[in-house]
């Protein structure tokens, strides 16, 4: 335990001249304030969590600190003797070593030990320090030893590591109180208690900042020389760096306002919102049922406190890993027309349930009177739902929550351009109705709609229902029969799968209740013109462009069915897949819902049309000869039972 001073000097005995001014620079100066003729600088820096420089931070927001470091040779001012014989080079190579502690006022600041100590991303340290921070408003021992094996050995400045705080009490703390470097041989002072032994001496504070002392004799000697904690220069002769006309420390001041809130709303929706300019007047409508396999969107709309435009938006967003899976964070990259704001951060925690984003926009006049929509978030739905109609018609189920559970917002004063960090609201979360998708039937519904499925349908195929919940499953349209007009259901929307975000062809009234009787009982067709129920269509905003060649039957048969193809999802079959397997959004247009299905049958030919339809949209590279063997056979009972009139 080092010896401490008396309480009577209530001041550090470290004679440092802050010739700072008390105050905030700025947003465009980031030069040092009053550096002169020393060989390093170490300077702090408040940003958010995406490195926005800021002013102010709302009481219980995080913030990060980062340290730059710069080899000053070559500046105006700076003076080297230079000698080549021991390796003193007057041009700037870089540091070797770093080492310093930072004091703060404890009732501003406080650590965030979660976050630890980040090193910037091109120092190859030696080693890694863990910091001491068991004392209120002290981290002891930060820095590093630098190994550049890059060649490029930081002759301009760099940062150097960061950390995170969060603030606490509101108020003005200049850069005395604020956040501040000193030499790491400058140790913590205590105050001389004659009743306690040294160990229980508490430490001394001024103005919540704990005050250092610096060692000497001996303990100095051991600190700067026979330790690695200290500065140094690449090519300065292995010349330790301990004196205050060597080094130039620079802090940081912030104010810490009263808990402010930015107001974030969230949207749940199937197909992207168009904005103008990345600004909404009015928002969407949440969405109510999808089926099992959807992929959706949770689209974050925030808007900044009044006088201020939001520049930065981190959002975690909640939901039951059992229920849904996080695939990608979407922003201005991914659709520059109708999004502003950047993608930064994507930490995904899908063990738990939960996604963590960040946005940054570099303009200053989003969300100041609008909504802005910060950025999308794309999940899918992994529930699981079976086609059982022992009971009855299908019914839905309701989904688990998704949630925002915690927000927070960068915003710069229109008028001022003070930057500060800023809570954000967090609104209720929402439930959806979810439906089974109809054509995934058959091998325990193994989130296919493949060859299994057909074989299915084969035998139910000219069966009338009568009650029968197996036959039911494949009367697509409803009619009480399974017939063409199901089967063409059926081709429409063959060879799909969960893992690939597409479209789904439904009867009109599905995703719903069918229990109720269509309107058109008369017949199982659309009337050609009439407008499909917008339920009918699982929407989507990725759709598949792409039709595959058909298989040839017969010259005649292939012809007719080339011309009156409607576009045929040409999807991977895979249940396994990856958010990396989706295309890109807005690549192309989704199947044209209005066209009727009796002029779809009608246009057929024969009925081996169908049956090349059905195997020009399956991919039978991921076919195994079973499979092939199994289609063959299905093939066949199904151009046995069209031989046969009667059954038709």
């Amino acid at each position: 335990m080092k010896k401490a001073r008396s309480r009577t000097n209530l001041r550090n005995s470290i004679s440092r001249n802050w010739k700072h001014q008390v105050g905030f620079e700025a947003l465009e100066v980031r030069e040092m304030l009053d550096a002169s003729g020393e060989l390093i600088s170490l300077r702090l820096e408040a940003t958010d969590l995406s490195g926005n420089r800021i002013q102010q931070v709302a009481q219980g927001e995080s913030f990060l600190v980062k340290a730059y470091i710069e080899d000053r040779r070559g500046d105006a001012g700076v003076t080297v003797n230079v000698d080549t014989a021991n390796d003193i080079l007057g041009n700037p190579w870089g540091f070797f070593t770093a080492y310093f502690n930072v004091t703060y006022d404890s009732a501003g600041f406080d650590f965030d030990e979660s976050y630890g100590v980040h090193l910037g991303s091109t120092i190859n340290p030696v080693a890694a320090n863990t910091p001491a921070t068991d004392v209120d408003g002290y981290i002891g021992r930060l820095g590093v030893q630098n190994i550049d094996i890059s060649g490029n050995l930081h002759p301009t400045e760099v940062e150097l590591l960061s950390f995170r705080m969060i603030a606490q009490q509101p108020g003005t703390y200049n850069m005395e109180e604020g956040i501040n470097p000193h030499f790491h041989f400058d140790v913590l002072d205590y105050v001389e208690n004659p009743n306690q032994l040294p160990e229980d001496w508490a430490v001394n504070y001024v103005d919540g900042v704990p005050q250092l002392q610096r060692l000497t004799g001996d303990e100095f000697v051991a600190a700067t020389e026979d330790a690695d904690e200290y500065f140094s220069l690449y090519h300065y002769g292995q010349q330790r760096l301990t004196a205050e006309n060597q080094v130039y420390f620079e802090g940081v001041g912030l104010q810490v306002t009263a808990a402010n809130t930015a107001d974030f709303e969230v949207r749940y929706v199937l197909d992207p919102t168009l904005t103008t300019g990345g600004e909404v007047s009015s928002l969407p409508e949440n969405l109510d049922y999808m089926d099992e396999w959807d992929f959706f969107y949770v689209e974050v709309y925030g808007k900044a406190p009044a006088g201020n435009s939001l520049i930065n938006g981190v959002v975690t967003v909640d939901y039951n890993a059992n229920d849904f899976e996080f695939v990608k964070a979407v922003g201005r990259n991914e659709d520059p027309t109708n999004l502003r704001y950047s993608v930064y951060l994507a930490e995904a925690d899908d063990d738990n349930g939960s996604v963590t984003v960040g946005f940054n926009t570099l303009a200053t006049n989003l969300g100041d009177d609008q909504y802005a929509l910060i950025g999308r978030i794309l999940l899918r739905s992994k529930m699981e739902l079976s086609v059982d109609y022992t009971n009855g018609e299908l019914q839905s189920t309701r989904s688990s929550v998704v949630s925002l559970s915690d927000t927070s917002a960068t915003v710069i004063n229109k008028t001022t351009d003070f930057v500060a960090i800023v809570d954000g609201t967090t609104p209720t979360g929402v439930s959806f109705d979810v439906w089974p998708v109809l054509y995934d039937v058959a091998n325990g519904e193994d989130r296919v709609v493949g060859l299994a499925d057909f074989a299915d349908f084969v035998i139910a195929f000219g069966k009338t229902v009568n009650g029968d919940p197996e036959v039911r499953k494949f009367d697509f349209d409803d009619n009480g029969s399974v017939g063409l007009s199901d089967f063409s259901y059926f081709v429409q929307n063959f060879g799909q799968s969960a893992a690939v975000n597409s479209t789904r062809i439904y009867l009109p009234g599905y995703p719903g209740d069918l229990s109720t009787p269509p309107a058109l009982m008369g017949s199982s067709f659309l009337l050609e013109g009439e407008p499909v129920d917008s339920r009918s269509i699982s929407s989507q905003p990725v759709p598949v462009a792409e039709t595959s060649q058909l298989v040839t039957t017969n010259a005649t048969s292939s012809e007719t069915v080339t011309q009156s193809l409607l576009i045929l999802p040409v999807t991977s079959t895979s249940s396994t897949g990856s958010s990396t397997q989706l295309p890109e959004e807005n690549s192309g247009t989704a199947t044209d819902p209005t066209t009727s299905t009796d002029t779809y049958v009608a246009k057929l030919d024969d009925q081996d049309d169908l049956i090349a339809m059905t195997s020009s949209s399956w991919d039978d590279s991921l076919a195994s000869e079973d499979e092939e063997t199994s289609f063959a056979n299905s093939a066949d009972e199904v151009l046995a039972l069209w031989e046969d009139e009667d059954q038709l």
